[in-house]
């Protein structure tokens, strides 16, 4: 690896990224405070995030670990608060991530912390940065430092104001819309989401081998694709690599295109396939070298789940989660159903229940005054599924959706 002040390392664009972006700031200064939660906030949306949490030693050379991570990161973001260039540390992070954005096309995104991208820009007050003998602080880095100031603060970013929760959401979804991150959409209102998902989170955490499967099922409109959908956004940082397949037939040419989407996803590469074997064997492969989170929606025979992933998926460091609306799902794997995990989707409790009807039609999850006693009828009418929660309210939310009469009426026409 390369020094700061070399360029060699840089010369080429990355071609694998571990990480979307790269979080530089000053510890004693924010740490427990601003960056923590823009680091978790990061974490939430599905950016893949490097913070170095060990504490920064005045002195010390960049590690080579931190250089890499810049290197192998699309993006910095750089909280620039008001001990920052007191830190030869930042100051030589902050100079290899120009660096790496003059040479490699990174993104940097500066964020001012109580101080003003003037004194930055200009070297005032904590930015008065001077050569100290017998130090590292040479005259060759100084300047070094100071052209580095002068850039960043030259650069368009944020300088941190009003509600720090607002704004460390809009840094997100600056650095998210900068960077095209492969999100999934799911749908608003989500309610009691979060619990559900626990218990898959921790077993995509676990690296216990030969548990490599996990099949969420559940009948039509109990939430599965949305469980997965969630679970997929939350958790995709934590791999090299994700794909999400939907739209699944057991016809060769869409299964076979879709083999095309995986891979691509997987690899970063177009991999010329002209069968279902064949790509297969090159998914294999790909999963057995590098650890993969794949999510294959609404899946109803293993000879379909074959022909997508092959057979010889299990055991790996990749964790592969299909939904199906089949119960025995153990059947599909033979001797090796130990290995896949098992989830029936709960469905919503009489208060979820309540939350999700009244909040697509009222916009709310709670229910309109005067409306309470049917909101409670009509969401146990549909038994805890999600779909039919959703499709109710929406349509008592049309229209005359607001007159108890239609209300009425609706409870009258189910229950006749």
């Amino acid at each position: 690896m390369a020094s700061t002040s070399s360029s060699s390392s840089t010369s080429a664009p990355t071609t694998h990224y571990e990480y979307d972006v790269f979080l530089s700031f000053r510890g004693e200064d924010t740490r427990h405070s601003f960056t923590d939660h823009l680091y978790k906030a990061l974490h939430q949306a599905g950016i893949r995030t490097f913070r170095d949490d060990d504490e920064i030693r005045e002195g010390r050379q960049l590690k080579p670990e931190i250089e890499r991570s810049i290197t192998t990161s699309r993006a910095s973001i750089i909280v620039i608060s008001n001990n920052f260039a007191n830190s030869r540390w930042c100051l030589d992070e902050l100079s290899l991530i120009l660096q790496q954005k003059r040479n490699a096309g990174h993104f940097v995104f500066p964020v001012f912390y109580g101080v003003h991208p003037s004194d930055v820009r200009n070297q005032r007050g904590s930015f008065t940065i001077e050569a100290k003998e017998g130090s590292k602080w040479t005259e060759d880095n100084v300047i070094r430092w100071k052209e580095a100031l002068t850039e960043v603060a030259d650069l368009k970013g944020m300088v941190v104001s009003g509600s720090e929760t607002a704004f460390i959401a809009n840094i997100v979804q600056k650095v998210y819309c900068e960077l095209h991150l492969k999100l999934l959409s799911t749908p608003t209102g989500l309610t009691g989401i979060e619990t559900r998902a626990e218990g898959i989170n921790s077993w995509l955490r676990s690296e216990q081998p030969g548990h490599s499967v996990l099949a969420i099922c559940g009948m039509g409109g109990s939430g599965k694709t949305t469980l997965a959908k969630y679970i997929y956004n939350l958790n995709k940082q934590n791999f090299e690599c994700s794909s999400f397949l939907e739209g699944i037939e057991n016809q060769p040419a869409v299964l076979l295109g879709l083999q095309k989407q995986l891979l691509r996803d997987v690899s970063g590469n177009n991999i010329m396939i002209s069968n279902l074997s064949e790509g297969a064997f090159q998914i294999e492969k790909v999963i057995e070298r590098k650890r993969v989170l794949i999510v294959i929606d609404d899946i109803d025979d293993k000879d379909t789940l074959n022909s997508l992933v092959g057979t010889n998926v299990f055991g790996t460091q990749s964790k592969i989660i299909i939904t199906t609306r089949q119960l025995s799902i153990h059947t599909w794997f033979g001797s090796i159903s130990s290995g896949c995990y098992v989830h029936e989707v709960e469905l919503l409790n009489d208060h979820e229940s309540l939350e999700l009807l009244s909040y697509h039609a009222f916009g709310s999850k709670v229910p309109m005054e005067g409306f309470e006693e049917f909101a409670i009828q009509l969401a146990q009418y549909c038994e805890g599924n999600p779909l039919a929660l959703k499709v109710l309210g929406s349509s008592l939310s049309e229209g005359q959706g607001t007159r108890i009469e239609t209300w009425r009426s609706t409870m009258n026409s189910l229950n006749s």
